[in-house]
């Protein structure tokens, strides 16, 4: 338990760093659920699947952490019985998808509206004064790294669960020079 909140610290103060790796972004979700398993016991369950030719693209850091946590506090949390949080990274065609899914509470039509009503129309200014801001400030990264050309898409049913599909234009993202693939 140590070794995981070490290495999400660790992520969280690493100065001058904006950018991480899929790969790095990854375990540092691992890192999270391991920590958020210990407290939820039994009542969460998590999968992470990410394609090894998606490992070396670069996002900001702490973008997908974002959605996975929000994952944990408002899908699995409230729920009386046991939980799954699924994170899957692949291609397909010219881009890159981010997939969070949970089985929690989900969320009724409206509030999905309202949700992406916000996520489409997020600004700087439009976050200022604004608390519970992560989502949004996530969705608003992503979008300026791919040229606003991110695309969110919510699938929710109350009582079921919820699913974030993240749309990134590989042309849009940089990779890690090295031993990368993709």
């Amino acid at each position: 338990m140590v070794g995981k909140l070490a290495l999400m610290q660790r992520q969280n103060v690493e100065w001058g760093q904006d950018f991480v790796t899929i790969k790095k972004e990854m375990e540092s979700i691992e890192a999270y659920l391991g920590l958020q398993s210990y407290r939820f016991s039994e009542r969460l369950k998590y999968q992470i699947d990410m394609n090894e030719d998606c490992a070396d693209y670069l996002i900001p850091k702490l973008t997908v952490v974002t959605f996975v946590e929000n994952a944990c506090v408002h899908g699995i949390e409230p729920k009386q019985g046991p939980g799954w949080i699924f994170v899957r990274v692949y291609r397909k065609d010219d881009s890159l998808f981010i997939e969070v899914e949970d089985t929690g509470g989900g969320m009724g039509e409206d509030e999905v509206a309202e949700m992406l009503k916000n996520i489409n129309n997020v600004s700087i200014e439009t976050l200022k004064g604004k608390k519970h801001i992560g989502i949004l400030n996530a969705c608003l990264r992503l979008k300026m790294i791919s040229s606003d050309e991110a695309k969110i898409r919510i699938d929710s049913e109350e009582g079921v669960g919820m699913t974030v599909e993240i749309k990134l234009p590989l042309d849009k993202l940089d990779r890690m020079e090295g031993d990368g693939a993709c």
